[in-house]
């Protein structure tokens, strides 16, 4: 039985050793080196669904004075969806000037218009929601947590103390008589 399981692994090893040589042979068409990332140039003309992912992953990549150049020059281009969902992006980056609450709120306002223009944008705009209504409810998760593990630690701190003024008291007190055994009367 114990040559019968080893054969079978032999076998199976080399049946895929055998399958991924002949794999080899067959060319790959334009393959991309790993270790560089897709570059897309960033056009704030462009209204696709792929500008607006490069346009995220461009804001993603900014520093605090850049991110606070591109907010203001957004909030100053008026209300059409592709500024909407530009500062949605915005806002929905994981940064302290960043509002999730104001980007959700830019979502909601963008899957309310019924325009042509929004339209086009409403399934990622949908897509961009649920992730941030997710991050929102696990942030505030997160928060609570850390107020139970905080009221936790203080509850333990107080009993601690409680606990070494019980261990003082006891050491305070003076030890006690031996205890002394009854004499046996006889009569």
């Amino acid at each position: 039985m114990h040559t019968f399981l080893r054969l079978c692994r032999h076998s199976a090893s080399a049946f895929v050793f055998g399958l991924l040589a002949g794999c080899a042979q067959f060319p790959v068409a334009n393959p991309l080196p790993a270790d560089e990332p897709i570059k897309t140039a960033v056009r704030h003309d462009d209204v696709t669904p792929r500008a607006l992912l490069a346009y995220g992953r461009h804001v993603a990549e900014l520093d605090p004075a850049g991110f606070a150049r591109e907010l203001k020059a957004l909030e100053g281009q008026g209300a059409d969806p592709m500024s909407q969902m530009r500062l949605a992006l915005l806002h929905a980056q994981p940064r302290a000037e960043a509002d999730l609450a104001k980007a959700t709120a830019l979502l909601d306002k963008l899957l309310a218009n019924r325009s042509p223009d929004a339209a086009s944008l409403h399934p990622l705009a949908r897509i961009l929601h649920v992730q941030l209504s997710t991050r929102a409810r696990l942030l505030a998760q997160n928060e609570a947590l850390l107020a139970e593990q905080q009221a936790g630690r203080e509850a333990v701190a107080a009993l601690q103390q409680k606990l070494d003024a019980l261990t003082a008291i006891e050491r305070s007190l003076p030890a006690p008589a031996p205890a002394r055994r009854p004499t046996e009367t006889t009569q």
